[in-house]
């Protein structure tokens, strides 16, 4: 008699109805050992996640693979920094020719002085001096990647501290917000203070790290932060969530297996080749045991059966009555061992979000344009990163405090009739990718370009560059060209010209080609 999943015989009216997901009603003999729990979006890390930060950062400091994760994200996230271009100008609508021209030179003269000075305050961007601004970008990302998130303080200075915009940047780990203060009745949850609408007011911070806490003679201490003073960099994975999860949560059982198996066997390995042979023979009662007496001519072993021979080479050495050498053969590990590893990798790499090329550093199994397919769908991923994260979470209230605090202590100054809201406005310009095929790539846009489908000023946002800023270098180049006199291909207002060559010697005719005329 056959028999259904349920162990039911399928017959009569006692027969269980299948349900709309098989792993949904729990009755199949896979899925009734498949029991989850109900958890929110924070209820879910409130609990693991102090653990989860312990373990991922432990994997990064020992684990080579987890590590390079790690490295791969902030390298392709941040690179050398996201920079801001300013995009502030004031409407000309119902001006005249003169005065919109009038009024764009102005502008632009802002956006050049902005531009400077955002520059120079990049280098005293860091509170404690370690860091300049893109550097502190890369610490962030770091801190988010291995450890979940990162809070940064915005923090005011006084005039007479001499700084360029009185304004400074304090990175601290996740660890300095209490994950696990929660008070209902203060609509406190999870270290954050929110307002009667659900809107974030304050951080409850240490002011020192809780891991150290030992260096602090006064014990760790609590402050409130208006939440406008604090930049919050995490990715939620559910609506609602308040707190980040380490990056590298998915695959951390995954590291620290393949760890202990590499590690086991390369142990095994090392130990299997420092047994060179074994070398046996009859125990005889009247053994001597002075110098030489040992196995083939050898010292007598030590007491744990050791024993050193030495071989010159071409030795043809003669045994003595009764002495058998072996030598030693160990196993190898198998011809699975390189597919074993490389699908433990690319477990790996996607739990991580990352390409399993740059975590493994094995290109062999790819070609050209799988690898490009693969380039593609990982740079989108960073672009999201880029624009839905750092830019917003951490460049963008970072770049308003700054402007702010210039307006305030008079370094900068608005055109008449900008607003501050103008002054805001900004383009934000990441790294540029490398090229894969650099003359197909560059045709692609110059096509992009004369077709209409994009402009120039994009493209070259794209490359990581400010338009005007190569406008103002390029015009340079040819007013100092045209100063020494000097032409160059790369001048679009001239035609090089081609190279002087000497005339050719006329060559002789050749006997077999009749003269013109006589064919």
């Amino acid at each position: 008699m056959a028999m259904d999943l349920s162990g039911g015989t399928g017959f009569g009216a006692a027969a269980a109805e299948t349900g709309p997901y098989d792993v949904a009603n729990g009755s199949g003999r896979r899925s009734r050992t498949w029991r989850v729990g109900s958890y929110g979006p924070n209820t879910a890390i409130t609990y693991a996640l102090d653990e989860l930060r312990r373990k991922s950062r432990d994997q990064t400091r020992k684990n080579p693979y987890a590590g390079a994760v790690v490295d791969k994200l902030v390298s392709n996230i941040i690179g050398t920094g996201i920079a801001p271009r300013s995009i502030a100008a004031r409407s000309v609508e119902g001006l005249s020719e003169e005065a919109a021209a009038q009024r764009k030179k102005e502008d632009a003269a802002f956006r050049a002085e902005l531009q400077r000075l955002h520059l120079a305050w990049t280098d005293e961007a860091d509170a404690i001096g370690a860091h300049d601004y893109y550097g502190l970008q890369a610490l962030a990302v770091r801190g988010m990647v291995e450890g979940g998130e990162t809070f940064t303080r915005l923090r005011t200075r006084r005039p007479e501290d001499g700084l360029t915009v009185p304004l400074q940047l304090q990175l601290l780990e996740g660890d300095h917000c209490p994950h696990l203060k929660t008070d209902a009745a203060n609509n406190i949850r999870q270290g954050i203070q929110y307002n009667a609408i659900g809107r974030r007011t304050g951080y409850y911070l240490y002011r020192e790290h809780p891991g150290d806490g030992i260096l602090t003679p006064a014990g760790i201490e609590e402050a409130l932060v208006p939440a406008t003073d604090v930049c919050h960099l995490y990715r939620a994975m559910r609506p609602g969530q308040d707190r980040g999860e380490p990056w590298l949560a998915r695959a951390l059982r995954t590291l620290y297996d393949l760890d202990g198996y590499l590690d086991a066997e390369l142990v095994r390995k090392k130990n299997a080749a420092r047994f060179l042979g074994f070398i046996t023979k009859k125990i005889q009662d009247d053994l001597d045991s002075g110098p030489g007496s040992g196995v083939l001519g050898t010292d007598p072993a030590e007491d744990d059966g050791g024993a050193v021979l030495d071989l010159e080479p071409a030795t043809l050495q003669v045994l003595a009555e009764g002495e058998e050498v072996t030598f030693s053969d160990p196993k190898d590990v198998g011809p699975n061992f390189d597919m074993f590893v490389r699908q433990s990798l690319r477990g790996v790499a996607v739990a991580a979000g990352v390409l399993y090329e740059e975590l493994s550093g094995d290109y062999a199994q790819g070609n050209d344009r799988t690898l490009r397919a693969a380039l593609n769908s990982f740079r989108r991923s960073i672009e999201m990163w880029q624009f839905h994260l750092v830019v917003f979470q951490f460049c963008r209230p970072v770049f308003r405090r700054w402007v702010d605090l210039a307006l305030l202590s008079g370094a900068l100054k608005l055109p008449e009739g900008m607003t501050r809201q103008d002054a805001y406005a900004v383009n934000w310009i990441p790294p540029s990718w490398p090229y894969i095929h650099p003359v197909q790539d560059v045709e692609g846009k110059i096509l992009e370009i004369q077709s209409g489908l994009s402009t120039r000023t994009r493209k070259v946002a794209e490359g990581g560059y400010d338009a005007e800023t190569l406008d103002a270098e390029q015009r340079a180049d040819n007013d100092r060209a045209d100063a020494l006199g000097l032409v160059y291909s790369s001048d679009g207002r001239q035609k090089a010209k081609a190279p002087t060559t000497q005339p050719e010697a006329p060559s002789e005719p050749n006997p077999a080609t009749p003269p013109e005329g006589q064919q």
